[in-house]
């Protein structure tokens, strides 16, 4: 096994685990970074502008496969079954004019760098160039690769990605899909917070949304790349113990002041979209409450993409939160 994994230009490698960690749950940062920015696609317009969903569908559709002895993570058919579980989870989560088109990501997933596709046909093996169709079933298959064949060997590893996933990409499915179809998930996320890298990849997300502007004072800070200090935090409207939802629209980008002041219900994004502050603040005390009391109906900085702007249920949360 080699001692780093390749890993896609601009994207941060991880090692492979050691005999002994595979034992255990082992998830690097680095692979749920690349989950948590799949490039999926935005679709509709105004407030029906929302992220592909098929990508991330495939990828769960294809662990319950490698959970079934129906594939492993060097050899996955194109199949009715994969079809199938793809088709019983993109019917709870579609969204306007999405299509049933699992064959599409089985091809586009190569670019993500991680996933490979090949046709075999009268002996030979050659690269896939083209969505599959249903006549290629038992012709077409795909593997991982980039060191995600040896994650995705581990069963615990494959729940995490999948918690991870949903946590991501469909929030609501925890309170809609057959508790079957997830082992586990609900009984373990009200317990033990999912980590593995989830943090960090939501941080990522957020900050590169936001584009590193805070969403309130409007403190925009960016360094070189390759600098690790950062003076941007991702925030959760609905903190992620109570919801496990790591999709950006639960999430505000804001500096280290103003992430303090929220989580301390001292100020709130509320659903008009403005900043509402605590009547506890009082300007005369201090310069640092004088601040934080002129913020007080200033526009909330939302991004700039309407796919991305904070879910009306997470701010009416936030400002429900709100000191009196």
């Amino acid at each position: 096994m080699p001692e780093r994994f390749r890993s896609n230009p601009g994207r941060s490698g991880f090692r492979s685990p050691s005999l002994s960690a595979c034992l255990i749950p082992v998830l690097h940062a680095a692979a749920i970074e690349r989950l948590y920015d799949l490039n999926v696609g935005i679709i509709g317009v105004s407030g029906e502008r929302h992220e592909r969903p098929h990508k991330p569908l495939l990828l769960l559709a294809t662990f319950d496969l490698i959970d079934e002895g129906l594939a492993t993570p060097e050899r996955i058919p194109w199949c009715q079954e994969l079809r199938d579980r793809f088709t019983s989870r993109f019917n709870l989560v579609r969204k306007h004019d999405d299509k049933n088109t699992p064959d599409n990501p089985f091809h586009f997933l190569q670019s993500e760098g991680f996933w490979q596709a090949w046709k075999e046909q009268n002996g030979k093996s050659r690269p896939v160039d083209a969505p599959p169709l249903a006549r290629d079933f038992g012709q077409v298959f795909a593997r991982f690769t980039d060191g995600f064949q040896y994650l995705v060997a581990l069963s615990a590893n494959r729940q995490l990605m999948r918690e991870a996933l949903i946590s991501r990409y469909f929030p609501n499915l925890l309170s809609s899909i057959p508790p079957s179809t997830i082992p586990d998930l609900r009984s373990r996320v009200a317990e033990e917070p999912l980590e593995y890298g989830r943090s960090p990849a939501f941080r990522l997300k957020i900050v590169e949304i936001y584009d590193h502007q805070c969403a309130a004072c409007g403190l925009r800070i960016k360094l070189p790349a390759g600098n690790d200090v950062s003076f941007i935090d991702a925030a959760h409207l609905i903190p992620f113990s109570v919801s496990q939802n790591d999709h950006p629209t639960n999430g505000l980008a804001l500096c280290k002041n103003h992430h303090w002041a929220m989580d301390r219900n001292l100020i709130a994004p509320c659903p008009d979209h403005h900043w509402h502050v605590s009547k506890i603040l009082d300007p005369r005390r201090s310069t640092g409450e004088k601040e934080l009391a002129a913020l007080s109906g200033q526009v909330l900085l939302l991004p700039q993409d309407e796919a991305f702007h904070p879910d009306a249920d997470g701010l009416k949360w936030r400002c429900e939160q709100l000191i009196a």
